[in-house]
């Protein structure tokens, strides 16, 4: 019974690193955005680049994190997979 009990907040914790991973893109566009726009600031001449390069560079950011988190759950799941099935795998 405490096993399953394990198991369920197991996947109730992998669900909420899922959920985060929009947050986190949103927040490493925002990020890269205001970074940007603070280059704008010391440098005027480039205006309108700045924000714009550093909120592409947040978005890709954004990703990178988004396949790390990815790639984390998938080796989390597949060891519970592996573990639960006896170790055929």
């Amino acid at each position: 019974m405490a096993r399953d009990t394990q198991g369920k907040w197991q996947y109730m914790r992998e669900a909420g690193e899922l959920a985060v991973i929009g947050l986190t893109l949103v927040f490493a566009t925002a990020i890269g955005y205001f970074l940007g726009h603070q280059v704008e600031r010391v440098w005027p001449e480039w205006k309108p680049w700045g924000g714009v390069v550093g909120a592409m560079l947040g978005v890709v950011a954004g990703f990178l994190e988004m396949a790390r988190t990815l790639k984390r759950l998938n080796r989390k799941i597949e060891a519970a997979e592996r573990e639960r099935d006896g170790g055929e795998h």
